[in-house]
């Protein structure tokens, strides 16, 4: 059973603030250098400063970053930039937007959740982890002894028992309000009724989460306390660092948006465009898109449309090469896609796009092996589109995938299996920001 808790809540100050647009960050793992800098020069204050420190010239060791954000995290406490919560809370962080121009509002609850291992079987992952992330996070998390983003994970609820009880208490004005640069708006409820915290800790005992994002934190977290339970230094289960923050969402909610992750191939002496279209014939007709005439952005525009209504029916993926063709790869109706896909895996992991593309077209055509290093070495990943394709126009691609996205029923499947989706398999939208609530793991 899932140990779903409140907590006493860090957050900025408003009065110290203002508009808190302006200090809050995406989690850490979707932000580049220069992304990173744009945060610095925001704020002096923003988050970025804790979740993703900047290394200095001058720095002596490779753990001053590190040290720097924990320095910062005490100095903004002390300053009451941040102040921490009185009384432990359910936060209810709600975040609405337009998705294609459609409204969409989607509504999660922070709390504290227990750390276990994936083997209980009441909170599972989707994802693999890698070593490089995990040691980064480790050395965040000891010198701040601080969550500073939530993991995003999901619940199960189809027959909407906790909706009522969620909409009651955003009828009061919120503690926070904010809209960020992409145009979704931010709303922060804290609740700390102890009815309602008993319901809702009550329900969620029952239900197994599935880490959506965060999987590195989550991991970070589970081995953090168990080192410090076999140093001795945890005796209470109660121990807030038996404990990590999420921000827990249902998985049913219609505003909960997972956009798709396109490949791009590196052009490299061994790729060859006829050899890569006659490795797929076995498992794929290949059909030439014709493409209006004018901007890229239109010609993209009309292949995500194409692969979109393809997708409905059968396993298909869109197709840029660097001679400017756009392509539909659909799978051929007579062969048994579980049959062609090598391993004892369950049906839910074979039926995915990303693993009919990963194992057959990447791994068996394009000579690409599973682990990161090579993944990393031979592929790009973005989530736009337009950029895959631009990759390949002007920059270091040879080859653009575009994919439609996962949906969330099939990441819950696959976790059920125990089973992992390929690297890059789902895209969470929108992200919980880094700096709304923060969760101390030490008294």
């Amino acid at each position: 059973m899932a140990d779903v808790r409140p907590l006493r809540g860090i957050r900025y100050n408003r009065e110290a603030i203002g508009d808190l647009s302006l200090v809050v960050a995406p989690p850490y793992d979707v932000i580049d250098d220069a992304q990173r800098d744009s945060y610095y020069n925001k704020h002096p204050y923003n988050v970025i400063r804790l979740i993703l420190n900047r290394p200095k010239k001058t720095d002596e060791s490779i753990d001053a970053p590190y040290e720097r954000a924990g320095q910062f995290l005490d100095r903004w406490l002390a300053q009451r930039i941040l102040i921490q919560d009185s009384v432990p809370a359910f936060y209810l962080y709600r975040q609405r937007y337009l998705q294609e121009s459609n409204y969409k509002e989607c509504t999660g609850i922070v709390a504290r959740v227990k750390v276990e291992e994936f083997s209980e079987g009441n909170i599972l992952p989707h994802e693999d982890i890698m070593p490089k992330p995990l040691s980064d996070r480790m050395k965040l998390l000891e010198h701040t002894r601080t969550n500073l983003s939530a993991i995003h994970a999901l619940y199960s609820d189809p027959s909407e028992k906790l909706k009522d009880p969620i909409l009651s208490e955003m009828d009061r004005f919120p503690i926070a309000q904010f809209q960020t640069q992409d145009g979704v708006a931010h709303d922060v409820w804290a609740v700390s009724d102890e009815r309602f915290i008993a319901r809702m800790s009550s329900f969620l005992k029952k239900k197994t989460l599935y880490i959506a994002d965060g999987h590195h934190r989550y991991q970070t977290a589970l081995e953090y306390g168990k080192r410090l339970r076999e140093a001795g230094q945890i005796e209470n289960e109660d121990d807030p660092r038996n404990f990590t923050m999420m921000m827990i969402v249902e998985m049913e909610n219609p505003g909960l948006t997972v956009l798709p992750v396109h490949r791009v191939v590196l052009d490299s002496e061994g790729f060859n465009a006829d050899a890569l279209l006659k490795g797929v014939e076995p498992w794929f007709t290949v059909a030439e898109v014709e493409v209006p005439k004018g901007p890229r952005s239109g010609q993209v525009y009309h292949l995500v449309r194409q692969l979109e209504g393809a997708g409905a029916s059968t396993r298909a993926f869109g197709l840029f090469l660097a001679d400017g063709r756009f392509l539909l790869l659909s799978w051929k109706s007579g062969l048994d896609l579980e049959k062609e896909i090598d391993g004892e895996y369950s049906a839910a992991y074979k039926n995915l796009d990303v693993t009919v593309l990963q194992r057959l077209v990447i791994e068996k055509v394009l000579h690409v092996p599973p682990d990161s290093e090579s993944i990393q070495a031979n592929l790009l990943f973005t989530r736009d589109p337009l950029e895959a394709v631009e990759f390949v126009d002007s920059g270091p691609g040879a080859a653009a995938f575009l994919l439609n996205a996962t949906r969330v029923q099939e990441v819950r499947d696959v976790a059920d299996h125990g089973e992992k989706m390929p690297q890059k398999s789902t895209y969470f939208y929108p992200k919980p920001c880094s700096g709304v609530v923060m969760n101390r793991i030490t008294e």
